[in-house]
């Protein structure tokens, strides 16, 4: 079932400041508590308008375009994130690795304590959260007990180290800023039509993975194509089945959006984002390379 907390995470997640979007999931679900999955849905983006209209006028912007549906022209995933990178024929992969962790502007995790603490606190009026930050929401507005996953985060990602420092002192982040890198479902696997329409509409297919939604099946139950089985609770089945074009098979799409990497709108972002796990069993973290990781000191394991 939807609950408060996932409707927030879902719209921090999109951009939304924590604080806003607690407040927007908190009177949608007061005000439309038995309301369909995708009803709610609806309630909750003109929710969030209302609320942004109240906001602020430096907050208005932010809110309002996570909000929206409406996209800009898409650039390739690949194109946005390589072109300052990608390696030259004569280069190879390793040496631009080598090269990018010797721009890490820390060592270990209390040099990155000192330079996270000296980072700036202003934001260009026009500034929209790069998709790495929302993305990292959470971890990124937390304090010392999400403050390993930080490290390890930028400590994997120099070039947004490096923007975020930009972006903390007024500048514009040189990295998409429309959520549509943090797309986790393949559309060469959707129907034309439905592919094409999230193309047009990512942050409709955002809220769909959001709620662990299969999209498909979410856009038809949304346009009254199609009803799940009777005496079945709609929003499970939204989450529990996935439409393929041989039919309608049992999915957990919690589990199969946990495992999912972001690939992109296009499809062709997988490993964008070097992203760690925490081992349940053993408390440590599992970095993206397989090497594992104190979760106090952030240091490797032996």
């Amino acid at each position: 079932m939807l609950d408060i907390s996932q409707a927030a995470n879902l719209l921090t997640s999109m951009g939304v400041s924590s604080t806003l979007a607690t407040r927007a999931a908190e009177r949608t679900a007061q005000n439309h508590s038995d309301a369909d999955p995708l009803t709610f849905l609806k309630e909750l983006r003109a929710t969030l308008e209302e609320l942004s209209a109240e906001a602020p006028s430096g907050t208005v912007g932010t809110a309002a375009g996570a909000a929206s549906t409406d996209n800009a022209a898409y650039t390739s995933t690949t194109d946005l994130y390589t072109k300052s990178t990608a390696p030259s024929s004569t280069t190879s992969a390793t040496t631009t690795a080598e090269k990018a962790a010797a721009t890490v502007p820390f060592k270990n995790l209390e040099e990155f304590k000192q330079w996270e603490k000296d980072l700036g606190a202003t934001f260009a009026a026009d500034y929209e959260p790069p998709d790495y930050v929302r993305m990292h929401a959470m971890v990124l507005s937390g304090g010392d007990d999400t403050v390993v996953g930080r490290y390890m985060f930028f400590k994997n990602h120099p070039e947004f180290a490096a923007d975020y420092e930009s972006i903390r002192s007024g500048n514009l982040s040189k990295f998409p800023t429309d959520g549509s890198t943090l797309i986790r479902s393949d559309l060469s696997k959707m129907s034309e039509e439905t592919a094409a329409y999230y193309r047009k509409n990512p942050n409709a297919l955002l809220a769909a993975e959001g709620f662990n939604m299969d999209p498909t099946l979410a856009k038809m139950r949304m346009n009254g194509e199609i009803n799940p089985p009777t005496g079945t609770d709609a929003s499970e089945w939204l989450m529990s089945s996935k439409w393929t074009k041989d039919g309608i098979v049992a999915e957990n799409n919690r589990v199969a959006y946990a495992n999912a990497d972001y690939i992109g709108l296009d499809g062709k972002g997988a490993g964008t984002y070097k992203r760690s796990r925490l081992d349940a069993a053993t408390g440590n973290i599992i970095n993206y390379d397989g090497r594992i990781y104190d979760p106090l000191t952030g240091e490797v394991k032996a």
